[in-house]
């Protein structure tokens, strides 16, 4: 049997502790640059989550997710997406889904809107903001929207002056900032323009996505110094997949220069159906970890969002990709 050496008993005993209800020590940043005191975390896990699961979902525990994931701290939680339905099966339910969930105050409940039909659906269903979606890549435009790049701004252009006058804030989501799965590789230039021209459009915030997650630290550094010299860091958030396992460090490298506003899901569901291999989104209770560990404040329950993780891996029946709820779990 192994000798433990002197200090090793009280390094289990505090790891078991922390499984049983998640307490954090902090260390020191000093030598890791410019961290924000905060980050917003935009929680996407309903819609992005859900949205490619081949099984329906119930609508009571799409309802159920959301209402815990706000017991949870989340301070904003993607509730769906107004999508035809013969497009995207698994959103049917998204005005039942808006009107069901419990408006927790100070919280905030986005839905994506694809096309101005979907955003007045929004509207209807009491919806306060929406976000709507672009891409970097030319080809993953066409294939994902049956659109040009340019044409999809036309799109946007209508949702846009209709919420300026309705007074509905509206999110803007760049996908392949970092790569794409029919272009490849995709230049910083072009992330730039398409978040630019949203930003200038009137979306308060974009959202810049790995996809299909092949980025590394170095590439999403290079695109954010680019996009960073046109459109305000505070109108900037990082979505990271985790196909290739990047996820924690892009978005890592994101706050380090100054992002403080971050996507990801609750047990790490979801995933871009066109990316070979993928493993869904960055986990929300891995990020949280992360964050705790580096002394930066969310406001989120890790032990009620492990909860609610636990509950939706239970109802789709399938084990989280979340490392913290693994690690948990086992201890």
């Amino acid at each position: 049997m192994e000798k433990l050496r002197p200090g090793r008993n009280e390094r289990l005993a505090r790891v078991k502790e922390t499984c049983a209800c998640p307490r954090l020590l902090t260390v020191s940043t000093s030598s890791m640059g410019t961290l924000p005191k905060q980050v917003k975390i935009v929680e996407v896990g309903p819609r992005d989550g859900l949205q490619n699961e081949k099984n329906i979902v119930p609508t009571a525990v799409k309802i159920k997710l959301i209402d815990m994931l706000s017991e949870a701290g989340l301070p904003v939680i993607e509730a769906t997406s107004f999508v035809s339905p013969k497009w995207v099966p698994q959103m049917a339910d998204h005005t039942e889904v808006l009107k069901g969930i419990q408006k927790f105050p100070g919280i905030n409940y986005p839905v994506l809107t694809p096309n101005f039909k979907g955003f007045e659906a929004a509207v209807a269903a009491g919806a306060k903001e929406v976000a709507i979606f672009g891409a970097a890549s030319e080809l993953f435009t066409r294939k994902n929207v049956n659109c040009s790049i340019e044409e999809s701004f036309q799109r946007f252009d209508v949702i846009l002056k209709a919420a300026r006058a309705a007074g509905i804030a509206v999110r803007g989501y760049v996908s392949c900032v970092l790569g794409c799965p029919y272009e490849g590789k995709i230049s910083p230039a072009k992330v730039v323009e398409v978040t630019k021209k949203l930003y200038s459009m009137g979306c308060y915030e974009i959202s810049l996505g790995d996809t299909i997650g092949v980025g590394t630290p170095g590439v999403m550094k290079d695109m954010l110094s680019a996009v960073m010299h046109e459109v305000p860091l505070a109108a900037l958030a990082v979505h990271c997949h985790d196909t290739y396992g990047q996820a924690l460090a892009n978005t890592l490298m994101a706050l380090q220069m100054g992002v403080s506003v971050v996507d990801s899901s609750v047990a790490g569901l979801g995933g871009c159906p066109y990316a070979q291999g993928a493993s869904g989104n960055l986990a929300t209770e891995d990020l949280i970890y992360m964050l705790a560990g580096l002394g930066i404040h969310t406001g989120v329950n890790l032990q009620k969002l492990l909860e609610a993780g636990n509950f939706i891996c239970q109802a789709l029946n399938r084990k989280s990709s979340s490392k913290v709820a693994q690690a948990t779990c086992k201890l």
